[in-house]
Protein backbone atom coordinates (compact mmCIF):
# COMPACT_ATOMS: atom_id res chain seq x y z
CA UNK A 1 0.00 0.00 0.00
CA UNK A 2 3.05 2.33 0.75
CA UNK A 3 4.61 1.89 -2.97
CA UNK A 4 1.39 3.50 -4.14
CA UNK A 5 1.63 6.78 -2.36
CA UNK A 6 3.61 9.76 -3.53
CA UNK A 7 6.33 10.74 -2.65
CA UNK A 8 6.50 12.64 0.69
CA UNK A 9 3.63 10.89 1.99
CA UNK A 10 2.75 7.68 4.31
CA UNK A 11 0.30 5.65 5.14
CA UNK A 12 -0.92 5.82 9.03
CA UNK A 13 -2.80 3.09 10.39
CA UNK A 14 -4.74 3.52 12.89
CA UNK A 15 -5.86 0.98 15.68
CA UNK A 16 -8.25 1.37 18.66
CA UNK A 17 -8.99 -0.74 21.28
CA UNK A 18 -11.92 -1.29 24.60
CA UNK A 19 -13.16 -3.80 26.76
CA UNK A 20 -15.79 -3.04 29.77
CA UNK A 21 -14.17 -2.57 32.42
CA UNK A 22 -14.97 -2.07 36.61
CA UNK A 23 -13.75 1.46 37.37
CA UNK A 24 -12.41 1.65 40.81
CA UNK A 25 -14.83 0.54 43.55
CA UNK A 26 -14.66 3.62 45.52
CA UNK A 27 -17.04 4.87 42.52
CA UNK A 28 -20.12 2.50 43.69
CA UNK A 29 -18.74 0.33 41.27
CA UNK A 30 -19.15 2.35 37.92
CA UNK A 31 -18.64 0.24 34.43
CA UNK A 32 -16.50 1.82 31.64
CA UNK A 33 -15.54 1.44 27.97
CA UNK A 34 -11.76 2.62 28.63
CA UNK A 35 -11.48 3.65 24.32
CA UNK A 36 -7.55 3.74 23.47
CA UNK A 37 -5.40 4.23 20.31
CA UNK A 38 -2.25 3.74 18.78
CA UNK A 39 -0.80 3.48 15.34
CA UNK A 40 0.00 0.25 12.98
CA UNK A 41 3.32 1.84 12.15
CA UNK A 42 5.04 1.43 15.52
CA UNK A 43 6.87 -2.15 16.04
CA UNK A 44 4.97 -5.23 17.74
CA UNK A 45 8.07 -4.60 20.33
CA UNK A 46 7.36 -1.36 21.55
CA UNK A 47 3.57 -1.77 21.57
CA UNK A 48 4.40 -4.93 23.62
CA UNK A 49 6.48 -2.45 25.99
CA UNK A 50 3.95 -1.34 28.68
CA UNK A 51 6.59 2.01 29.22
CA UNK A 52 6.44 2.67 25.98
CA UNK A 53 3.50 4.64 25.75
CA UNK A 54 2.28 3.67 22.52
CA UNK A 55 -1.44 3.42 23.10
CA UNK A 56 -3.26 6.41 24.79
CA UNK A 57 -6.42 6.67 26.59
CA UNK A 58 -8.71 8.43 24.20
CA UNK A 59 -11.88 8.75 25.98
CA UNK A 60 -13.29 6.73 29.07
CA UNK A 61 -17.47 5.78 27.74
CA UNK A 62 -19.40 5.28 31.06
CA UNK A 63 -21.74 2.85 30.63
CA UNK A 64 -25.58 3.78 32.36
CA UNK A 65 -28.31 2.38 34.28
CA UNK A 66 -31.29 2.47 32.54
CA UNK A 67 -34.57 1.85 34.24
CA UNK A 68 -36.84 -0.52 32.04
CA UNK A 69 -38.60 -3.25 32.67
CA UNK A 70 -36.88 -5.83 30.27
CA UNK A 71 -33.53 -6.40 31.14
CA UNK A 72 -32.22 -7.11 27.12
CA UNK A 73 -34.29 -3.12 26.04
CA UNK A 74 -31.08 -2.15 28.88
CA UNK A 75 -29.08 -3.86 27.11
CA UNK A 76 -30.00 -2.24 23.70
CA UNK A 77 -30.03 1.32 25.06
CA UNK A 78 -26.80 1.25 26.58
CA UNK A 79 -25.11 -0.37 23.34
CA UNK A 80 -26.78 2.19 21.26
CA UNK A 81 -25.73 4.81 23.46
CA UNK A 82 -21.83 3.50 23.32
CA UNK A 83 -22.30 3.60 19.31
CA UNK A 84 -23.65 7.57 19.61
CA UNK A 85 -20.51 8.52 22.01
CA UNK A 86 -18.50 6.55 19.77
CA UNK A 87 -19.63 8.29 16.59
CA UNK A 88 -18.87 11.74 18.31
CA UNK A 89 -15.26 10.83 19.83
CA UNK A 90 -14.28 9.81 16.68
CA UNK A 91 -15.36 12.04 14.53
CA UNK A 92 -12.09 14.15 13.75
CA UNK A 93 -10.15 10.64 12.94
CA UNK A 94 -13.38 9.85 10.73
CA UNK A 95 -12.52 13.21 9.04
CA UNK A 96 -9.21 12.75 8.68
CA UNK A 97 -9.59 9.43 6.79
CA UNK A 98 -10.98 11.08 4.42
CA UNK A 99 -8.44 13.86 3.46
CA UNK A 100 -4.59 14.24 3.50
CA UNK A 101 -3.08 15.44 7.28
CA UNK A 102 0.11 17.10 6.78
CA UNK A 103 2.25 16.28 9.89
CA UNK A 104 5.79 16.62 11.07
CA UNK A 105 8.15 13.65 11.52
CA UNK A 106 10.36 13.57 15.02
CA UNK A 107 12.94 14.86 12.67
CA UNK A 108 11.12 17.75 11.60
CA UNK A 109 10.31 16.40 7.97
CA UNK A 110 6.84 17.18 6.47
CA UNK A 111 4.84 14.17 5.89
CA UNK A 112 1.67 14.34 3.62
CA UNK A 113 -0.56 11.63 5.91
CA UNK A 114 -2.90 9.06 4.97
CA UNK A 115 -5.04 7.44 7.59
CA UNK A 116 -7.33 4.46 7.85
CA UNK A 117 -8.62 2.14 10.59
CA UNK A 118 -6.16 -0.88 10.53
CA UNK A 119 -8.00 -2.55 13.70
CA UNK A 120 -10.13 -2.98 16.33
CA UNK A 121 -8.77 -4.96 18.84
CA UNK A 122 -11.88 -6.26 21.44
CA UNK A 123 -12.51 -9.63 23.34
CA UNK A 124 -15.91 -11.55 22.05
CA UNK A 125 -18.60 -9.44 23.79
CA UNK A 126 -17.00 -6.25 23.08
CA UNK A 127 -17.47 -7.24 19.50
CA UNK A 128 -20.73 -8.31 19.50
CA UNK A 129 -22.16 -4.64 20.66
CA UNK A 130 -19.61 -3.29 18.48
CA UNK A 131 -21.14 -4.94 15.37
CA UNK A 132 -25.04 -4.72 17.05
CA UNK A 133 -25.36 -8.20 17.63
CA UNK A 134 -25.97 -10.24 20.11
CA UNK A 135 -26.85 -14.16 21.54
CA UNK A 136 -25.56 -17.01 19.64
CA UNK A 137 -24.82 -14.80 16.50
CA UNK A 138 -21.40 -14.34 14.87
CA UNK A 139 -20.01 -10.74 15.59
CA UNK A 140 -17.57 -11.02 12.41
CA UNK A 141 -20.01 -12.83 9.84
CA UNK A 142 -23.86 -12.88 9.44
CA UNK A 143 -24.26 -16.58 10.52
CA UNK A 144 -26.41 -17.60 13.34
CA UNK A 145 -26.18 -20.34 15.39
CA UNK A 146 -28.38 -22.56 13.60
CA UNK A 147 -26.09 -21.93 10.84
CA UNK A 148 -22.57 -23.28 12.63
CA UNK A 149 -22.94 -27.05 12.89
CA UNK A 150 -21.52 -27.39 16.11
CA UNK A 151 -24.51 -27.75 18.88
CA UNK A 152 -24.52 -25.12 21.27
Amino acid sequence: MQSVLPNGATLLGIILSSDKTTILALTGDRVAHPLIISLANISMNTHAKISSNSFLLTTLLLVPKFIHKKKHMQGVLEDRLIHQCLDIVLELLKRATRVVVMMLDPVGNSWHCYMGLASYIADTPEAMMLSAVGGKTSPSTMAMFKQFRDTF
